[in-house]
């Protein structure tokens, strides 16, 4: 059985680099010989070494703790034994599955690698007892968000935060690598309750401590923004993924597409959960994010639900949904009430973690490198970046031991002889270099020649670092195995003579085919009739026709569109007065009878209605209208036509005055017959001379 000595941080007072490098050492050759296992050894191993399970807890709880630094190849060995866990049939009790281990598991690894730690955690949810220990501490941390509001008082200290940041985040962690556990994503289909509630609850909470004390604004930005992640999983799970999307692991703002079949009947629980959500959000005014704005307006800014939503109706759906465009409106309605995301976040954003500096070792250690060599270099320009490169691999990157070996001229025997002037070679991309080792079978095989290649650094091809304007062209002969000799000449190449030149009707065929797709083009688009309408410049409107009913003519063309709320509201209102849930939201309603005749009066869809019930209940003025509608209950008796047309002749009869005299009428004749004489013509005239044009100057 492997002997695995207790983990300690190189970090460790009292411990130096020389002795921790020979503990390292020791780790990764008991790791390496645990992988090599065969299957039977590699499980009782892993069953029965409690040595091993303390080393692997204190990996993990040292990873954990951002403050601290992991070797990457300890860190990559502790993933391979879970991935091996994943793939072997376990019938005992391992001390490495405990819910524990598998939730610093999560947390460790569900940032760098969530897909596969997707797939691992829903392989070893297969077992009973580990899908039991999973839904036991998830259940526990769902208890605990859900009571933490009342366990936070205002103002709240910076550990009572951070000891809240870890419970959400470890609840953030599980949720999301257990996307795929059907068992568990089931069980907690009641989840966005409880965070909805427990976020409503500690913004006031939040503020006050934050404006009491300003260091505390990142740790409640940080519980705020795992309260919301860990919303955005149980959205994955129960609302994108029935319809073959979850969250993209790259960039949370977009969507990955699923090889899963597409069940549309969840769009019905998404519109319901979705217009619950932002009627009971409260958003009546403008909020700022994460800071008082509710988890749906955080939700949105954080995750773009609005191009989620947009991208699953156009790919699933051909734009076709109407429900998915309307919840799309109203999450764009949600999006609007943001003034702006608050400040307290800007110092973790500002800053890069040591967690994720760890992520590419190598670069840090190359620009590390770099520095050093540049400075040496500004001593000694004369010298080349390899040559100095060497000097700092030959003195453990010292710059000052480096910079007196070069003065006194006492370099070791490995870097005197090299030449003085030579390159520096570039470090071997990494990410290519583990991705050429996948196909083996143990990772200490990788490791291995992955250091050996970085020791062996084979030369570089010449045409490798060949840069050329005419690389990869039609006659390189470095790129290309054959090449075209027909197309290849030397000197001047043969025109030939004038006949032939002037016989060449190549450029006249191209010519004429580029005049006819021109020709082609001008038809392409449609008509612009948006000048139609206007009449000839110069010209009054009113003598196109002859008469004054042009412009009503104009009018009459064009459709006018009524909103049916508008024109069907004293149905509407009168409805909503007598039964106010005909209009709620929910499979009741819309299938009943009363929603079906009002459907069928009014030629309004479900979504329509429910939504003019929604605006009418916020709408200011809705009291004058109910007054307006009460006093007009629409059963007034109608009066008949007949009746109507002799109340407006005697009206007409009434108002009726006396005619003028005969000498009056012809006296006013006289004074105005300009205005009663055939002048059409004058106005014929004025329309010739406009539509002719100015006249020759």
């Amino acid at each position: 059985m492997l002997d695995f000595i207790p983990y300690i941080a190189s970090t460790t007072k009292g411990i130096d680099k020389s002795r921790w490098k020979t503990a390292l050492d020791a780790w990764i050759h008991n790791l390496t010989e645990l992988l090599n296992m065969q299957e039977a050894d590699f499980l009782h191993e892993t069953t029965s070494n409690e040595s091993l399970s303390l080393f692997v807890e204190q990996v993990l709880n040292e990873q954990m703790d951002t403050t601290a630094t992991v070797d990457p190849k300890l860190i990559r060995c502790v993933f391979l034994i879970y991935y091996r866990l994943a793939a072997v049939n376990i019938t005992h009790t391992n001390p490495l599955l405990t819910a524990n281990k598998l939730c610093s598991f999560a947390v460790v690894y569900g940032d760098s690698n969530a897909a596969e730690v997707r797939r691992i955690m829903a392989q070893l949810a297969l077992e009973e007892s580990i899908e039991k220990e999973l839904f036991s501490i998830i259940g526990m941390l769902v208890d605990a968000v859900q009571s933490m509001p009342n366990l936070l008082a205002a103002p709240a200290s910076i550990e009572t935060l951070d000891r809240a940041y870890v419970l959400v985040r470890v609840l953030d962690a599980l949720f999301s690598t257990t996307l795929f556990v059907d068992a568990i994503q089931s069980s907690f289909d009641t989840l966005d309750n409880v965070l909805i509630e427990c976020y409503r609850d500690i913004i006031p909470t939040l503020k006050k401590t934050v404006d009491s004390d300003s260091q505390a604004a990142p740790y409640a930005f940080l519980v705020k923004k795992s309260l919301v992640s860990t919303f955005n999983s149980y959205a994955d799970g129960h609302f994108f993924r029935p319809l073959g999307y979850v969250s993209s692991i790259k960039d949370h703002q977009s969507l990955d597409k699923l090889s899963e079949p597409i069940d549309s009947s969840v769009i019905d629980l998404i519109s319901n959960k979705l217009l619950e959500y932002i009627e009971n959000s409260g958003l009546e005014s403008s909020k700022t994010a994460f800071v008082d704005g509710p988890l749906i307006l955080d939700w949105e800014v954080e995750y773009h639900i609005t191009g989620k939503l947009d991208k699953i109706n156009k790919d699933v759906f051909g734009g076709d949904e109407e429900s998915l465009e309307f919840l799309k409106l109203s999450m764009e309605q949600v999006r609007d009430s943001n003034k702006g995301t608050g400040s307290w976040g800007d110092s973790l954003q500002t800053q890069q973690t040591p967690a994720e500096q760890q992520k590419n070792p190598a670069i840090y250690q190359n620009v590390e490198r770099t520095s050093k060599i540049s400075q040496i270099h500004d001593l000694f320009p004369d010298f080349g970046d390899g040559f100095i490169e060497a000097c700092l691999d030959a003195n453990n990157d010292d710059v000052e031991v480096v910079i007196m070996q070069l003065l006194e001229d006492s370099l070791p025997a490995s870097v005197s002889g090299l030449d003085r002037k030579m390159d520096r070679k570039p470090l071997p991309d990494a990410a290519t270099t583990v991705s050429q080792l996948t196909h083996l079978e143990s990772e200490a095989e990788a490791v291995y020649l992955e250091a050996e290649a970085r020791e062996n650094r084979k030369e570089e091809s010449v045409l490798k670092s060949r840069r050329n304007v005419y690389d990869n062209d039609e006659f390189d002969i470095f790129n290309r195995r054959t090449v075209d000799a027909s197309k290849v000449y030397a000197g001047k190449k043969n025109k030939e003579d004038a006949d032939a030149l002037l016989d060449d009707k190549s450029f006249i065929q191209s010519e004429k085919k580029n005049v006819l797709q021109r020709v082609v083009d001008m038809y392409d688009d449609d008509y612009d009739d948006t000048y139609d309408d206007i009449n000839d410049a110069g010209v009054p409107s009113t003598m196109e026709n002859g008469d004054g009913d042009a412009a009503a003519d104009v009018v009459r063309k064009k459709q006018e569109v009524i909103d049916p709320g508008i024109e069907n509201e004293s149905l509407l209102v009168h409805s909503f007065v007598e039964n106010a849930e005909l209009f709620a939201r929910n499979s009741t309603a819309r299938k009943s009878t009363k929603r079906a005749e009002l459907r069928k009066r009014t030629g309004m869809t479900d979504e329509q209605l429910e939504g003019w019930a929604i605006m009418f209940k916020r709408n200011p003025r809705k009291d004058r209208i109910l007054d307006r509608y009460m006093l007009f209950d629409g059963n007034q008796a109608q009066v008949s036509e007949d009746v109507s047309q002799a109340q407006k002749q005697a009206l007409k009869k009434e108002n009726k005055r006396p005619p003028r005299s005969e000498s009056k009428d012809r006296a006013y004749k006289d004074k105005n017959k300009a205005r009663f004489g055939n002048h059409n013509r004058k106005a014929q005239r004025d329309k010739k001379v406009a539509k002719a044009g100015p006249p020759p100057s």
